[in-house]
């Protein structure tokens, strides 16, 4: 067994976010430690250890962690205050180096066009409690100052091992040739990589300059969702038939967006001046490139999502006849 630079918990590990982030930290030579429900098959190998806990059972996780070390903690599955709380109450803290959560650019007040970090945070009628409980797990972080913490605010995630059915909502509408059922408006769009926001998250962990601070994170190019759509015909050389979707429609028909669209139809620009400004890393690849990875994992077959818009079909046949 090699001498190992640091040890490394990490809360998830065997879906998108959390899986990146322990693989490429095994790579770079950490001890690595994850937590799950055990839910989901681990395969891949180089991990120290797998622990099976569910993060909101206090007893379990003081029983799993109190007698360990961490020099870190990733914490991509937080998604309240209880959970940062919990978590934080069962580690041994002696010799934790920082704490980082994986927040969201939800926890912004509406009506912004391009959100900083001073934008104010609250409730959001887009992201509705989703958007509230990241910002509660935040304020705990900023107002109880237990450990040292950074806090990161990404845009849409995307790329390889993607468990929500997004690029591949538009990939089998062009490969299906299929309509693909966009909402009629020009609101601009920012997304990152996967292995991106991997490596802003461990370049955080030994870059001092970070501590207590939060970040936004997203690649600075911006696109509507007709833009976004032309990049997908781009890298499958097929053309997609467009329908755009008048909010009137889905109001009279008693639907939301995100009941045909697996994204929601609000403006998410964000400056990343900040992440700059702290000598992190500046995400680097562009949508072109990075679906271009995610249409080659597409097509290996590795990710079919379609039954998490069941009633799609339906709600498009609704739709059509409606208008």
């Amino acid at each position: 067994m090699g001498v190992f630079m640091f040890t490394v918990l990490v809360m998830g590990g065997t879906e998108f976010v959390g899986k990146s982030v322990v693989k490429e930290l095994i790579v770079r030579g950490f001890q690595v430690d994850f937590i799950t429900r055990g839910l989901k098959v681990v395969n891949f190998d180089g991990y120290h250890e797998h622990i099976i806990c569910d993060r909101h059972n206090q007893e379990m996780l003081k029983k799993y962690l109190m007698n360990k070390e961490y020099d870190y903690v990733i914490d991509v599955s937080a998604y309240t205050k209880e959970d940062v709380e919990m978590l934080l109450n069962s580690l041994n803290l002696t010799s934790l180096k920082k704490y980082i959560l994986l927040s969201s650019g939800a926890v912004y007040n509406d009506n912004y066009q391009v959100l900083t970090e001073e934008t104010p945070r609250g409730w959001n009628i887009n992201w509705k409690e989703y958007g509230l409980h990241k910002k509660e797990a935040e304020d705990y972080l900023f107002e109880e100052k237990i450990v040292p913490f950074v806090i990161f605010r990404p845009t849409y995630i995307y790329g390889k091992g993607n468990n929500l059915y997004r690029e591949n909502y538009f990939l089998d509408c062009a490969f299906n040739e299929q309509s693909i059922f966009l909402p009629n408006s020009k609101n601009e769009e920012q997304f990152i990589y996967i292995d991106d926001l991997t490596n802003i998250l461990i370049a955080a962990l030994t870059n001092e300059k970070v501590n207590g601070k939060a970040f936004n994170v997203t690649h600075p190019e911006t696109v509507t969702w007709i833009e976004l759509t032309k990049i997908f015909e781009r890298i499958t050389s097929k053309e997609i038939t467009v329908q755009q979707i008048d909010e009137e429609i889905i109001t009279a028909l008693n639907l939301s967006v995100r009941d045909y669209f697996p994204f929601r139809d609000v403006p998410y620009v964000m400056d990343i001046s900040k992440l700059c400004e702290h000598e992190l890393p500046v995400p680097k690849i562009d949508l072109l490139q990075g679906l271009q990875y995610s249409l080659s994992a597409y097509e290996k077959g590795a990710f079919d999502m379609k039954e998490q818009f069941p009633h799609l079909d339906e709600l498009k046949e609704k739709i059509c006849i409606f208008e």
